[in-house]
């Protein structure tokens, strides 16, 4: 649970500490037309759950996870140098802005169904609402630390890294999960020893 519970924290709260900052990064480069990163990362978020839900189904959780969380770290190192500039290039604040709601979009289809695989669908509900706890305090706890280290350095590069090396400890993390075949074959020796 706990392992779930932080790799969720640490994929929701980089994805919301990231979107805190594209109004205002877009507004720099983009002025009036700002809103347009904004309404296309939401369409990106949408692509990503139907995305990571399909290919959850046919690699597996783990494997899925995985994959979104290097994909994700990559794009904040590729970040740094964008909107570091002087002038960031609209397409290019676009074409992240993408990528990153996509990558946020795949939390909100694969936490559920690892949450599923685990704990099944007999007290979903209650087990789902609690892992769900990781995404909100995610959400605050790294959107107040990228708000921290921008008013601290002035930049955004320091909160786009922070973010990377967590990335990467929660792909790490994830590889420490059973998969559904493991946890299948749990629970049949967990039945045939109560038998």
């Amino acid at each position: 649970f706990y392992t779930i519970w932080f790799i969720y924290f640490i994929g929701a709260g980089a994805g919301l500490m990231v979107i805190g900052s594209l109004a205002g990064m877009a507004k720099q480069s983009m002025g009036e037309l700002a809103f347009l990163a904004v309404a296309i990362l939401a369409v990106g978020n949408a692509a990503g759950r139907i995305v990571a839900g399909i290919l959850s189904d046919k690699v597996g959780r783990r494997v899925t996870l995985v994959i979104m969380l290097i994909f994700q770290a990559i794009l904040m190192l590729i970040s740094v140098p964008v909107v570091g500039a002087e002038k960031a290039s609209p397409v290019l604040i676009v074409l992240l802005a993408t990528f990153i709601g996509f990558n946020y979009g795949t939390n909100l289809s694969l936490f559920p169904s690892l949450t599923k695989d685990h704990w099944g669908l007999k007290h979903f509900g209650i087990n789902y609402g609690i892992v769900f706890t990781a995404w909100g305090l995610g959400g605050f706890i790294m959107g107040r630390l990228s708000q921290m280290l921008i008013a601290r350095t002035g930049s955004y590069t320091s909160s786009f890294i922070t973010a990377a090396v967590l990335l990467m400890v929660g792909a790490a993390l994830t590889l420490t999960l059973k998969g559904k075949k493991e946890l299948e074959e749990a629970s049949l020796n967990a039945e045939k020893i109560s038998v």
